[in-house]
């Protein structure tokens, strides 16, 4: 017989949470900066007083920065996302607040590295800043992927 305790590791599933973080990291980290853009745009429109037509062609961009920004960070943060994704279901975090904590944190080195060898291989200057969005981009990329995948503790 099993105890009680050990059942929920019985049941924890590695693919799932791998392909759960390979397939909505990205795009929630992606939304992440589409929101952003689009918080930007909107209140560009409204500060300038432009016209209604403007403001409101501005908020339809908006609206369409979202989508588009989840499909390219789909595409772009792949191999952070399945980085984060192996190293969640190898520790068999769960949705709690040390899983999302160390969700979090692994999400942000994993974003940190892969940032920093796409400066190097492409001869890129080193810039301080892209490393700090990319922290906050992955912090809350893992965060959020997390507390929508991980299973309950």
């Amino acid at each position: 017989m099993s105890s009680g305790s050990n059942k929920g590791h019985e049941n924890y599933s590695k693919a799932n949470v791998i392909a759960s973080y390979l397939f909505f990291g990205g795009a929630i980290g992606g939304s992440l900066i589409g929101l952003i853009i689009a918080m930007l745009m909107v209140l560009e429109a409204v500060l300038q007083s432009d016209v209604l037509q403007n403001i409101v062609r501005s908020i339809v961009l908006a609206v369409l920065a979202v989508p588009i920004c989840a499909f390219f960070g789909f595409m772009i943060d792949l191999i952070p996302a399945a980085l984060t994704g192996c190293l969640v279901a190898s520790l068999k975090l769960y949705r709690n607040y040390k899983g999302l904590s160390y969700s979090a944190i692994i999400g942000t080195v994993s974003t940190v590295i892969c940032t920093l060898l796409f400066m190097v291989f492409n001869d890129i200057p080193f810039s301080l800043t892209a490393c700090i969005f990319a922290a906050f981009i992955g912090s809350s990329s893992g965060y959020f992927t997390g507390l929508f995948v991980l299973p309950k503790a």
